[in-house]
């Protein structure tokens, strides 16, 4: 076994290096330079590789080229120009398209649509408009419903998208889904149905398929295939965070994991919410409604990232509740209102900027606060009170997390912003009509070097070192080392 290993990351903004010692499971070196994915994506990473030789000495040599990576461990997922972008289309809105939805979320995508029932033509032009880098199409149970799926596959079959085509549906029709689509000039994989029976999911064999058609295709699309082989693309960056979590929460035959837990990533553009657990409701007068949840869950708020979304942030909540919220926690800033809206106002539209004042970084804590709030709060099950003359019910929707004892924040604001405990402090929520089954009195942990990615991606070949990174590296709110 090689002596350490480089994690990397790339990222739209940043392509991120990590050192690890495969023997003690330590962070040896970190380092970081701007990505460079619209000229080649070599330049960041070798501007990466210098500052880490610079800090640590790792190569024998000041790396000039990819061949400094030459002889060593080398894993990387990428999240660049945008990510894995996907199309979703199933039968029907509750039960196919929320399976594949559940499926495609998992496998790292950032769904740019979802379309059910028999498509119209004009809805082709519609999915074409969102330049999916892949498409993931069901419907039906196995002897089920096949003639929506064959409808759509004949329409796909005719279109100008020239994307990959994963076909996750009835099995009954998939062959002849598949050779419609093969004759009409597209690539076509086929996986096992998403739902084989109704109310039940199988997710698992669409993920892989989609993400070997990541490193296989998008990689490529995404001007990735110039590392040369050097540099093994193998996860989406949000699928090596979901990873990252199950390892830490199921742990190895050799080292134990956590147990139940929940990661809230927030970004620039979207906040990210990953619950690993059953979730399943317990109790007297119980009746669940909808689709059974998935062990590893991941749901993507795109109108909750903290700068390309700052202004829709401050509308969910309105510009008074922010003000008074964020008087009440940071009461020591005399900033008027109409900074306080400006600035929101300038991190919209230049959303690369970052705080150069104190209250910056404040409002950016309420933003982020209130994003985690909303985020966990869409991704956690609901139960509604029901009374009828047998008595009272409780009607369960969705991931009962209540029970959830390990909250994780990671991402640039809980790296960089000074108000982390706030950031991770409970909301005041949005929804009135549920009650909400998000975590009663976690454990709150951060992810304060941003390693959830390299633990994924070191699940893969090293789960014993990658657990013991996890457990070394994600530390509690009070910046005490979490212990082993």
């Amino acid at each position: 076994m090689k002596s350490f290993a480089l994690l990397i990351d790339f990222g739209s903004t940043y392509t991120k290096v990590v050192a690890v010692d495969l023997r003690t499971a330590e962070v040896i070196g970190r380092s970081q330079a701007a990505s460079t994915v619209n000229t080649d994506v070599r330049e960041g990473l070798i501007q990466a590789l210098v500052t880490l030789h610079d800090t640590q000495g790792l190569f024998t040599d000041r790396p000039a080229d990819l061949r400094a990576l030459e002889d060593k461990r080398v894993l990387a997922s990428s999240s660049a120009a945008g990510g894995l972008r996907m199309a979703v289309i199933g039968l029907v809105p509750g039960l196919t398209v929320e399976a594949a939805n559940t499926a495609a979320l998992g496998a790292g995508a950032k769904l740019v649509g979802s379309w059910s029932f028999k498509l119209a033509e004009k809805t082709i032009g519609d999915i074409e408009a969102q330049r999916p880098d892949m498409i993931l199409l069901t419907g039906g149970t196995n002897g089920g419903d096949s003639a929506t799926i064959l409808h759509n596959a004949r329409l796909l079959a005719r279109s100008a998208l020239s994307v990959p085509v994963v076909v996750a549906g009835n099995q009954a029709a998939a062959g002849e889904v598949c050779g419609v689509l093969s004759n009409g000039g597209k690539e076509v994989r086929c996986a096992a149905n998403v739902m084989p029976r109704s109310g039940q999911l199988a997710v698992e064999a669409a993920r892989e398929e989609i993400r070997k058609l990541f490193m296989e295709h998008i990689t490529r699309a995404k001007g990735l295939d110039g590392l040369c082989g050097l540099v093994p693309i193998i996860l989406p960056t949000p699928m090596a965070v979901l990873q990252g979590a199950l390892l830490g929460a199921q742990g190895t035959e050799a080292e134990e994991g956590w147990g139940d837990l929940l990661v809230v990533d927030v970004g620039g553009a979207t906040t990210d919410v990953h619950s690993i657990g059953y979730g399943q409701p317990s109790g007297p007068q119980i009746v669940e409604q909808g689709l059974p949840e998935a062990y590893a869950k991941r749901t993507v708020e795109g109108d909750l990232g903290i700068r390309f979304n700052a202004g829709t942030l401050l509308d969910r909540v309105g510009l008074d509740r922010f003000e008074t919220e964020f008087r009440a926690a940071f009461p020591d800033f005399a900033v008027t209102r109409d900074e306080i809206n400006k600035y929101i106002d300038d991190i919209s539209g230049e959303t690369s900027r970052v705080p150069s004042e104190g209250w910056h970084a404040a409002v950016d804590a309420e933003l982020a606060r209130i994003a985690v709030d909303l985020a966990i709060e869409r991704h956690a099950g609901k139960r509604e009170r029901i009374v009828t003359r047998e008595g009272e019910t409780w009607v369960y929707y969705g991931k009962d997390l209540s029970e959830t004892r390990t909250v994780i924040g990671t991402g640039g604001v809980f790296i960089y912003n000074s108000h982390v405990s706030y950031i991770l402090s409970p909301g005041a929520g949005g929804n009135r009509r549920y009650d909400v089954l998000r975590p009663k009195n976690p454990q709150l942990f951060v992810d304060s070097s941003y390693l959830l990615y390299a633990v994924g991606l070191l699940s893969q070949h090293d789960p014993d070192v990658a657990v013991r990174l996890f457990k070394r590296n994600i530390r509690l709110l009070d910046g005490t080392r979490s212990i082993d």
